[in-house]
């Protein structure tokens, strides 16, 4: 059970690496942005961010809340 939870923790977090990237380079190779745009694309990187750096058990926690 154990390893169960940490596989899917560790895709999750993979998935939220892989959208922070994906924002990066959106951001930097697509014409340039409006204001308004930049900024929500500033917040989810920095939302992104801070979930990465929570401890996988805190992150898991916080997720089962929510489901």
């Amino acid at each position: 059970m154990h390893a169960f939870t940490h596989a899917r923790t560790h895709a999750a977090r993979t998935a939220e690496l892989a959208a922070e990237a994906a924002a990066w380079h959106l951001a930097h190779e697509t014409a340039p942005l409006t204001p308004a745009l930049r900024d929500r694309l500033g917040e989810a990187l920095v939302a992104a961010g801070i979930r990465l750096m929570q401890p996988a058990h805190v992150h898991a926690r916080i997720q089962q809340r929510a489901a």
